[in-house]
């Protein structure tokens, strides 16, 4: 048979056809063109026909095939061979087995020959092999045979050899032979728990080469140590990597700055120990398995339902890349780590308990289902029919699953109706090779959150993250391993997050709203002040001919110019003082002082303010003194007249507003009182509708306590119009920051949208509440109530010194000036009734450091009021004015005149060297250079009270645009007789001076 084939086909002897089947490949190519003419084999066209089926066979095998022949055992093999020959080919290729593997030679020489003798297969069982294959040489692992093949001759003249890698089947148990060792840690104290985590990872030093494990001490006192070093490998003691304690908040020593960084994501954390800062760290660790340093430290945190109980720190396998494998490894035997951990943890807190359990668990099993049903989490068995094996009472409170149906199908009727799918495929996907998965799912159970927000949300849906995976055995998976875990509490905390932002940016966006809305408001009347000035500037100049009618054309348009600019200067002042008590509000820095006052009193003195307006508009605004809820038998109470007179203003304003465009301009203000908080108050529009306040239990705590046979006492306003009218969708905007009944109300009426707010807060604080009745169309009744107390009226005026009494009532800039009416700040043709009233050839001294303001108030001081004016332009100047003055001389200043800072004698100015017969009042501005006013008047009282000032006190007026409330008490506190803050008109100052001429 030989014969015959020698002679025919393409092996026979001496033929080179027997080459032309074989495919042509780089690798094929390889073998076809080494030199077997210089080995035993000779020239590959001389092969026999053994040598040649051989060469065909290898070079078709899907495994990796070597063939060795002849005494040299001189090799070629296939590509698939390549693999695990990796830097051995090709130099293989066509040379000795004992030049290429000189150190496997001689242990593998003694096989092959008693193999050879006896025609026996040589099995190969993991043989271990370093390739170059990522810039390293790589451990690998090789399973294979070498079969003796005949040759012509019919003896054994050469090995046919296979070659399978089995590297992940080696590493994988090697590997697992760590986790299975913790898993079979016996219950003991955590101490000796932790010992035998250290033995167990020395089983594997080539892929742990060096080790730190970590105990937390949570309850540690303040100050002290919480991190302690309970063992170590390779690490030398006392090394700086490894510090035997340290402070996991605050330590900077070894790794403790690293800990801290994996605790936010609970996953383990590779560190390169190339980075300079972490290799100077490693010098001097002496590293396990090939003795050389890991190129990568892995620190992995270990924890239990968020509670830290150490860390574990390993160096990795430096011949071996770092791959998920590795990583699943870890992360398997940190699991076994903190279960064990937590076990002895509690057998420690339990002794007794764990030593009578310890006593039935008599085999592995019982101990496992022991730390299972004992476990802080949910713990679960599923076999490979679906069914659930085992499971401890934690899994079934957690997943709310009824513990009598074991099927699976039946456990995903507990999860959320869009989560059961995804669970089928997860369970499928680790019964199929899938080696671990994390999943957040959302349970049909239902769970309250400690606290809620909606009180038609009482509960959600409860949350559970599941840790899975298979149980391997054989490689086949047997079982399902799944811990499970309430996260609940996380979840809504997530979702309460996002709410909170949502909110957060809403209200950002309802602030750039309101600060576009506000600069509008303020632009625009900014505008036409500006185009109104200069065409005043301008108008001596654009004015042809002296007629006397041209020239009264021109004042009349520029006295309705400057009514307007006015106007608009009103406008932005009550914008400007919006924001500043939105400001005092959300600072909380408003304070409510109630005084003895009369209702009536207030809402007369706040409708005064709108009489120009009024008349202008041809709006009719009346007053209703209620008594139809209740006997009128209080007429003094404690009232804060600045808070309850901003209420007020802000209502009777956007009132005239809203009905200045309708056929019919009527408002009406009705107050009454009640022994109790106003739960049911009716207008023509029906009841009030009040905005829930924001403290239910809300008092005005500024008010005494009651006596004991003291009543209750509330007082109730509302504002009655006939304008537009609001929409029920358009009252839930009401009241709120920033917020108008529709978005184009503040570009139809103007408006910062703050007004209605203010008041809410305003009322709230006074212990009452606000609310509306309206009928769309119709018209509309914004109503609020405060709470207060009965009071005695006055015997007398308060004190001069009191804010009450002159300035301004305390805070309140903004209501009784800031809020005022354009029509109130009309030129002298509008409303000089102050002016009028005026006694005539008063002599002011007017305090002022700015030349503009100097020179506009004096000449509107001379020629409205025919009033003498004296500059100066500090307090040392005004006390230099004062000493030439007849009474102040009369009285001895010539011989003690005041003096300025320094001891200095204030030198009196060109105006005042000449004797001046009086100085009937003094306007005195309070931020002033070399002398403040305040000083100043300091210095006046000062003379006064030595008698030196003729005997009569000498009116001071303090002008200042500073108005809180302690800021006017200092003023009274420094003498003077009242405070006027800016901006201000004239007129406004001379009723101020016919005030307090009037108390004096």
């Amino acid at each position: 048979m030989n014969n015959a084939a020698d002679d025919n086909g393409f092996f026979a002897r001496g033929s080179s056809s027997w080459t032309s089947v074989i495919p042509r490949t780089a690798h094929n190519d390889i073998f076809l063109n080494a030199d077997y003419a210089s080995t035993s084999l000779g020239p590959i066209a001389d092969w026999g026909y053994a040598l040649r089926l051989y060469a065909s066979m290898a070079l078709s095998d899907n495994r990796g095939a070597i063939v060795y022949w002849g005494p040299e055992k001189v090799a070629f093999y296939n590509a698939k061979a390549v693999e695990c020959l990796q830097g051995v080919h090709p130099f293989l290729m066509g040379r000795s087995y004992y030049e290429a593997f000189p150190e496997l030679s001689q242990s593998l020489a003694p096989q092959l020959e008693h193999a050879a003798a006896n025609g026996e297969t040589v099995e190969m069982d993991n043989i271990l092999l370093f390739l170059e294959r990522n810039g390293y040489p790589e451990e690998a692992y090789f399973v294979g045979q070498f079969i003796p093949i005949r040759g012509d001759s019919g003896t054994v003249e050469g090995w046919y050899n296979t070659v399978t890698e089995s590297t992940a089947q080696v590493l994988f148990e090697r590997r697992r032979r760590v986790v299975d060792r913790i898993a079979a840690i016996p219950p003991l104290p955590v101490t000796e728990t932790l010992s035998m985590f250290v033995d167990a990872l020395r089983l594997n030093p080539h892929d742990i080469t060096a080790a730190l494990l970590y105990s937390f001490d949570e309850l540690a006192a303040e100050g002290a140590a919480n991190l302690h070093l309970h063992g170590s490998i390779g690490i030398p003691e006392s090394h700086r990597i490894a510090p035997s304690e340290a402070h996991l908040e605050t330590g900077q020593n070894g790794l403790v700055p690293w800990f801290r960084r994996v605790l936010l994501t609970g996953k383990p954390h590779v560190l390169k120990t190339t980075e300079p800062d972490l290799q100077e760290l490693c010098h001097g660790i002496t590293w396990c398995g090939y003795g050389e340093s890991s190129r990568d430290l892995v620190i992995c945190p270990l924890a239990i339902s968020g509670n830290v109980l150490g860390f574990l720190v390993q160096g990795a396998n430096p011949r071996r890349p770092y791959d998920e494998t590795m990583e699943n490894s870890i992360v398997d035997a940190t699991r076994q780590m903190e279960v064990k951990w937590i076990n002895a943890i509690a057998a420690q807190q339990a002794k007794l308990r764990e030593l009578v359990l310890e006593q039935r668990a008599t085999d592995s099993e019982s101990r496992l289902r022991h730390m299972a049903h004992h476990a802080p989490m949910g713990m679960c068995q599923i076999g490979t029919d679906h069914r659930i094996q085992f499971a401890n009472d934690q899994f079934y409170e957690i997943t709310g699953h009824d513990r009598s149906k074991p099927d699976l199908s039946e456990f995903r009727k507990s999860l959320a109706a869009d989560e059961r799918d995804r669970s089928l495929q997860t369970a499928e996907g680790l019964l199929s090779g899938d080696t671990r998965i994390v999943q957040e799912i959302r349970l049909e159970r239902r769970w309250t959150p400690p606290v809620e927000e909606h009180s038609d949300a009482s509960s959600i849906n409860a949350w559970m993250q599941v840790i899975a995976f298979p149980l391997v055995e054989e490689g086949k998976p047997k079982l399902l391993m799944a811990y499970v875990s309430d996260i609940s509490h996380q979840k809504w905390a997530e979702d309460v997050q996002t709410r909170t932002a949502a909110a957060a940016t809403l209200a950002k966006r309802r602030q750039e709203e309101f600060i576009d809305v506000t600069s509008h408001e303020m632009r625009n009347p900014l505008s036409a002040m500006t185009q109104l000035a200069d065409g005043i500037a301008r108008s001596l100049h654009a004015t042809p001919g002296n007629e006397p009618a041209v020239w009264r054309d021109v004042v009349q348009e520029n006295a309705a110019a400057a009514s307007t600019i006015l106007a608009c200067a009103a406008h932005q002042k009550r914008i400007i003082d919006d924001v500043l008590m939105l400001s005092r509000l959300e600072s909380h820095m408003l304070s409510i002082a109630p005084v003895a006052g009369q209702p009536s009193k207030v809402v007369a003195d706040t409708i005064r303010m709108f009489d120009g307006e009024a008349e202008m508009t041809g709006t009719k605004i009346e007053v209703v003194k209620e008594e139809s809820h209740g006997k009128w038998a209080v007429d003094w109470m404690l009232l804060d007249t600045s808070r309850l007179t901003q209420i007020l203003i802000n209502l009777i304003s956007n009132a005239v507003k809203f009905t200045a465009s309708q056929p019919e301009r009527n408002i009406k203000v009705v107050f009454g009182q009640l022994p109790r908080r106003p739960q049911k108050l009716d207008t023509p529009f029906g009841d009030v509708d009040w905005i829930p306040p924001k403290d239910l239990g809300r008092s005005n705590t500024a008010l005494p306590e009651l006596k004991r046979d003291e009543d209750e006492l509330y007082l109730y306003f509302y504002v009655q119009d006939t304008g537009l009218g609001v929409t029920p969708d358009q009252r839930s905007r009401l009241f709120k920051r920033f917020s108008q009944a529709t978005a184009k109300t503040h570009i139809a009426y103007g408006g910062s949208g703050l007004g209605l707010y203010i008041c809410r807060e305003l009322a709230e604080k006074q212990g009452g509440a606000v609310g509306v009745a309206s009928q769309s169309g119709q018209g509309s009744a914004f109503a609020f109530y405060i709470e207060t107390r009965a009071a005695p009226a006055p015997a007398h005026s308060p004190p001069r010194t009191s804010s009450s009494k002159l300035g301004l009532p305390p805070d309140g800039h903004a209501a009784a000036a800031g809020l005022q009416s354009a029509a109130q700040l009309r030129p002298p043709g509008g409303g000089g009734g102050a002016a009028r009233q005026l006694r005539q050839g008063l002599h002011i001294l007017l305090v002022e450091d700015n030349l503009v303001n100097q020179r506009v108030l004096a000449k509107q001081l001379r020629t409205r009021a025919k009033c003498t004016v004296t500059v100066a332009n500090h307090g040392a100047e005004a006390l230099g004015i004062l000493a030439q003055t007849a009474r102040w001389r009369g009285g001895g200043g010539d011989r003690n005149p005041p003096q300025a800072p320094g001891d200095h004698r204030a030198e009196p100015t060109m105006m005042t060297m000449t004797m001046m017969p009086r100085v009937d009042v003094v306007l005195m501005d309070v931020e002033t250079p070399v002398m403040d006013g305040l000083t100043c008047s300091r210095r006046i009282r000062a003379v006064e009270a030595e008698g030196r000032g003729g005997g009569r006190r000498l009116p001071i007026i303090a002008v200042t645009a500073n108005v809180r409330q302690e800021q006017k008490e200092t003023a009274f506190a420094a003498g003077v007789d009242s405070v006027l803050s800016k901006p201000f008109t004239v007129g406004e100052v001379l009723a101020r001076i016919e005030e307090v001429l009037g108390s004096l």
